[in-house]
């Protein structure tokens, strides 16, 4: 405001200074001269005013201390962010295991026979809940083949339930023999009386 002020007090002063040297002198080139410097004068006045306003108003104008502190002016950085590394088909082939299929996939190295987003393929996704053994999309939940995790293989005739080997075969108690058919007991022997004779009497 009281720069506003100090304008406005140069610019009556320079008006009535104008006004007074054309009065007094009435000169047209002159008052043409004076003129002109006037318009100079009110256009910096005006440029000055203008910066002050948008100074102004880039300020934040608010009485929340919150909103002061969480304010950042962003500015574009002058470094560029570095470039991701590229992937090499030779280095990426050669590297893992002998037995794993390395191959340059959006831009990483992954294993084709066990990465379930590349499997046998570059962007070939497994389904959910789905692993990639040997290049295959498997259950390894119910595959007796891979029962659990790739390569676990039950035994021939052993279903594979919840990723564990004969989960729901009937258990052999082992210890119990089956019973034996009794033996038939022998007729009993006459004896020289006449009499039946039986052997568990003598055995008594």
């Amino acid at each position: 405001m009281q720069e506003k002020h100090e304008h406005s007090q140069i610019f009556l002063s320079l008006q009535t200074y104008i006004n007074l040297t054309l009065i007094t002198e009435p000169n047209q080139q002159y008052s043409m001269m004076i003129i002109k410097l006037l318009i100079h004068v009110l256009f910096f006045f005006l440029i000055n005013s203008l910066h002050q306003v948008l100074g102004q108003y880039s300020q934040l104008n608010t009485t929340s201390s919150w909103l002061k502190n969480h304010t950042k002016s962003y500015t574009l950085p002058l470094d560029k962010p570095p470039k991701p590394p590229i992937c090499k088909i030779i280095a990426c082939k050669r590297s893992g295991p002998p037995t794993a299929r390395k191959r340059c996939c959006r831009n990483q190295c992954v294993d084709l026979l066990s990465d379930p987003n590349h499997c046998r393929f570059c962007f070939r996704r497994c389904r959910f809940a789905f692993s990639c053994c040997d290049g295959n999309c498997v259950d390894t939940n119910n595959d007796p083949s891979n029962c659990g995790q790739c390569g676990n293989k039950c035994d021939p005739g052993a279903p594979c339930e919840f990723g564990m080997c004969g989960y729901a075969a009937p258990s052999s108690q082992p210890g119990k023999r089956p019973r034996h058919p009794k033996r038939p007991r022998p007729p009993p022997s006459p004896k020289s009386d006449g009499e039946l004779h039986d052997d568990r009497d003598d055995d008594e």
